[in-house]
């Protein structure tokens, strides 16, 4: 555990719950997390997760447009459900990206876990991009994503890390909750 984790920790809980309020601050601060997670990932040889953090950082200047200006005649955008093709770009994406970034890892890295982190990184990639269309299922997706995560911070000792995962896991249904009311007012 190091200050920076516990730094990293505290901004990105401040994110996420930016984010299940709907709060456009959900997108500077988690630009900071973001930047800071990259770096102690890559101490910790979770090379996936430390490009994921690269990944999203681009996707999160893509939400933080949408949020503002995605919406009808370049309006805020509303809560809404994710299409089907949207799940089918999920679960194909998701898979051959985890796939490709697995066969990577496991041939040019000295990652112990290449196999779910590359999960992690290829299905969070594609549900950052449904948070960024407001999509009110991606934090179903994002459940999912927590509570693997804290079993694999867990194995590489990121005791804080996996803490938070804990805590976003929390945050996530709190999201799904907050979102579909949303999405029923809408």
């Amino acid at each position: 555990m190091t200050a920076i984790e516990i730094v990293a920790a505290l901004i990105t809980l401040l994110s996420i719950w930016l984010a299940t309020r709907e709060n456009v601050w959900y997108f500077p601060t988690g630009l900071v997390s973001l930047v800071m997670y990259t770096w102690i990932f890559i101490q910790a040889r979770l090379y996936a997760e430390a490009g994921l953090q690269v990944v999203c950082m681009g996707l999160m200047l893509y939400g933080w447009y949408e949020w503002l200006f995605g919406g009808e005649r370049h309006t805020e955008l509303a809560v809404s459900r994710t299409p089907g093709w949207g799940w089918l770009v999920v679960l194909i994406g998701g898979t051959l990206l985890s796939l490709v970034t697995a066969l990577l890892q496991k041939r040019y890295t000295d990652n112990p876990a290449p196999f779910i982190d590359s999960s992690l990184a290829g299905f969070s990639i594609l549900t950052q991009l449904m948070t960024a269309r407001k999509w009110v299922e991606s934090w179903l997706l994002w459940i999912v994503i927590n509570v693997t995560s804290v079993y694999l911070y867990i194995t590489r000792e990121l005791f804080v890390t996996a803490g938070l995962y804990f805590a976003l896991l929390v945050l996530a249904v709190i999201g799904y909750r907050t979102w579909k009311r949303s999405l029923a007012f809408a």
